[in-house]
């Protein structure tokens, strides 16, 4: 399965969201899953690609019969030096509104980490393309400690004012932790 994932990109983040994010990214390696993912070697975006190296350095097999790393990365990214340096796969592209959308068009389903207003974007610009019938794909928030609580509240509240069509849940899925993610990944059909 590809698997896009959004996530920070900051590099003073709690210790426990790297290591929910590397143990992630083992899984995603271990069972040859495919990253599509902004490909930044800064932060969540760089603990991601180092757990998914890891992951399938453990499963043992040859590169090519396993799970990608691709990087999605922005020409600033790339010119400033900061691109993940072992991927399988860059695609270039000019900015992020273009890099979110090629990360939500090559991924089978979306999985938010722990990010800041540009991680919500991304979430939000996938969610409301499937509001009016662009997408149909399902984003899974990985909700770290809580991380995403205020945000579901915000969803509740938006919700209860009469602000939002369908209901948001469709849309966003909440795991606490990778056995949920697992379920919801078997759940979904692609």
């Amino acid at each position: 399965m590809k698997i896009g994932v959004f996530c920070s990109a900051n590099q003073n983040i709690q210790p426990s969201y790297i290591r929910a994010t590397e143990e992630f990214g083992r899984w995603m390696g271990k069972h040859n899953h495919t990253i599509v993912w902004g490909g930044c070697a800064l932060g969540l975006m760089n603990s991601i690609g180092i757990g998914f190296l890891e992951g399938r350095a453990r499963l043992g097999t040859s590169k090519s019969a396993t799970g990608k790393l691709i990087g999605v990365v922005p020409d600033i990214i790339e010119e400033r030096g900061k691109t993940f340096s072992q991927t399988d796969c860059i695609i270039d592209c000019k900015n992020l509104s273009e890099r979110k959308d090629i990360i939500a068009a090559k991924s089978d389903i979306l999985v938010a980490l722990p990010g800041g207003i540009g991680t919500i974007d991304e979430i939000f610009t996938v969610a409301a393309a499937s509001t009016i019938g662009y997408s149909t794909k399902k984003i899974i928030l990985y909700d770290i400690e809580g991380f995403w609580l205020p945000l579901f509240a915000l969803m509740d509240h938006l919700e209860q004012q009469g602000m939002m069509r369908g209901n948001y849940r469709d849309k966003f899925l909440r795991a606490e932790n990778i056995d949920q993610i697992t379920k919801l990944i078997e759940t979904i059909k692609i």
